[in-house]
This record gives C-alpha cells, structure tokens and sequence, in this order.
C-alpha cells in the first residue's frame, strides 16, 4: 500500500513537472490558423528570361505584405522588379496549380533593405471589399533556445504552401557583419523559395522572417539544418522606421486565441497601425552599392532567378509541381 501511494506521487510529479508539450505545439492547428496569411511572390520582367519566387506574409489589413528584399531584385540588374504578382492562399490544397494559385494580384513595392534583407510590398487590390488575412509580431527577445517553430513557404522541389517544424538552435547577432542584423538558426528544413515567409511560434505569431540557408562548408562538404531567419524585432524596428507604426501582440498568446472568432482564430491583427502616405519607391534612393552584400559567403539565398516568360508565370510553377508529382509517384 505505502509502495502504491509512493508510486501515484511520483507519477503525480511528473505530471506536475512536465505538462504536455505536445498539446502546447501543435502544428496542424498553428498551420490552419495562419497559412492564409502566407503568401506567393513572385517578381519578373517583361521579355527577359529570368524571374524569382518566395514566400510573403500579410502584415495588415489593407495588403502590406512583408519579404527578403533578395525576392524582389533583378540580380542581373541590381535593382527590383518592374512586375510583382502575389498569390494567396485558397481554402483548400488541390494540389491542381492552376486551381492553387488562381487568388492573384499585382502589388507594388513600398520599400526596401538590402543591408537587412527585408522588403515592404503593397497588394493592389481590385475591390474595396478585399480583406486579407494578418499575422502579427511576437517579440524575438523573448524566444528561447529550444523553442519549436514552424514555417510556412513555397520551397524548389516542393509543394505550395508546404508547412516545416523545427525549433531555434541559436542566435547570432550582426549576422555577416551587418550591424543590427540579428538572426535565429534554425533546424527547420528551409529551402529556396521560402524566402521571406514567416517562422512562426506556437502561438501563431511571427518570430522571424527566414532568409538563408548554409548548404556548404568551406571545404565542400554539405551541410544540413543550419537555416536562418532575421529576428522579427529587427523586422518592427525597420516598419518604423520608413514611416509605419507596428508593435507586438502585446496581449497573452491564449487569450488572444480565446477571443479571436473563428475565422480569424491564432491570427492576431497588429494593435497599433496608423495609415501613413509612404514615400514612392524610387530605386536610385534606396538601392545600395554591390558591395553590400545581401548575405555572407558561406550562406545561400533562398529564391532562385529561374527561366521566365511572362505568359508562362504560372506554367513555370505548374511545370515544377508537376515535375515533383511525377517523382512522387515514381516512388510508391
């Protein structure tokens, strides 16, 4: 009997001392909460074979959309893309890209970063009536190692929309020599295409914005898992600087679950945004020298200047999923 009850403390205490993880991080949830508020990006010139794909998350109502500043430049001019197109994401995956990337708009780009890597775009929408779905910001600072996290983006070789977990490995701050460039690393798998999409904590607010990926060591050989993200609060910091107000949700994460109506559950407005007539985009204002470099050497930009024509925009995509259905079924 005494060997019964000194048993059901013990079991009691490991109740007590580790709550279930698992129902805390749940990312089927954290996926359906905010993927909407993921978006496609894709930038291109007319008549020129060359185009680039990443991911986007809306940050407001009225269609600002944040990215890598890497997705919306021309690398072979240095400067951005004349032609922007953003998709959203629709109710279901059919997995049929026509079907899945049908939910398009052209944007304009607002403003952008090459130091920190980081690009406002606006969507330009076609009726008064559009409302788009937002993530909000979860302070970086108070991310730990350790932390699980997912992403959401459009990797090469993969599916639309595909969801990733992981957790934070580490932190680096003035990453590549770039003073007030902090990133996390991360072992959530990332590839190229995910550019700009959000990492995303457990509670469906953005931590950071993932950027580059480490794939070779200086003597060849591959390296995996070691993926980065600019810190969300190097993210707010530079929103206001060029004019915008943003501020983190402020508010307890599950509380904020619990008041949110079902349509828009896990996913958090910004609290304070103010409408600000924004500079226009002139590239000669904001263009850096090549000398600033987007990202360090030993590090790989995520999106991938690809073969375009303007009338093939969404064959391209089309013709990369259907590539990866192929091998798909080849393998069962």
């Amino acid at each position: 009997m005494i060997l019964q009850i000194f048993s059901l403390q013990i079991f009691l205490v490991l109740l007590i001392s580790f709550p279930a993880a698992a129902e805390d991080f749940n990312p089927k949830k954290i996926y359906s909460e905010t993927s909407k508020a993921v978006v496609l990006i894709a930038g291109f010139e007319k008549g020129q074979k060359g185009m680039s794909k990443g991911t986007g998350s809306i940050i407001s109502r009225d269609g600002f959309v944040l990215t890598n500043a890497h997705v919306i430049i021309d690398k072979n001019k240095g400067k951005p893309f004349n032609n922007l197109r953003i998709f959203l994401k629709p109710d279901t995956i059919s997995g049929d890209i026509k079907k899945d990337t049908n939910l398009k708009y052209p944007a304009e780009l607002v403003q952008f970063s090459k130091k920190l890597d980081l690009a406002l775009l606006r969507i330009r929408r076609t009726s008064t009536t559009d409302i788009f779905r937002v993530l909000g910001f979860s302070d970086s600072d108070l991310v730990s190692i350790g932390d699980p996290v997912i992403a959401i983006g459009h990797p090469e070789q993969g599916g639309l929309w595909t969801l990733t977990t992981g957790t934070i490995s580490s932190q680096i701050n003035n990453y590549g020599n770039m003073k007030g460039k902090n990133v996390f690393q991360t072992e959530t798998s990332l590839n190229r295409g995910n550019s700009g999409g959000p990492l995303i904590n457990s509670h469906g607010h953005v931590v950071g914005v993932n950027s580059m990926i480490s794939r070779k060591a200086e003597d060849g050989l591959a390296i995996t898992g070691i993926n980065f993200s600019i810190k969300s609060r190097v993210a707010v910091k530079w929103l206001n600087s060029i004019g915008l107000k943003f501020e983190f949700v402020s508010i307890e994460p599950d509380i904020a679950l619990q008041k949110s109506n079902v349509n828009n559950a896990g996913i958090v407005p910004v609290l304070k945004e103010k409408t600000v007539s924004v500079p226009k985009f002139e590239a000669k204002q904001t263009l850096q020298s090549k000398s600033g470099e987007l990202v360090p050497k030993e590090s790989e930009i995520l999106t991938k200047i690809r073969p375009y024509k303007e009338k093939d925009l969404l064959r391209q995509v089309e013709d990369e999923m259907e590539g990866m259905m192929d091998e798909m079924k080849k393998n069962y």
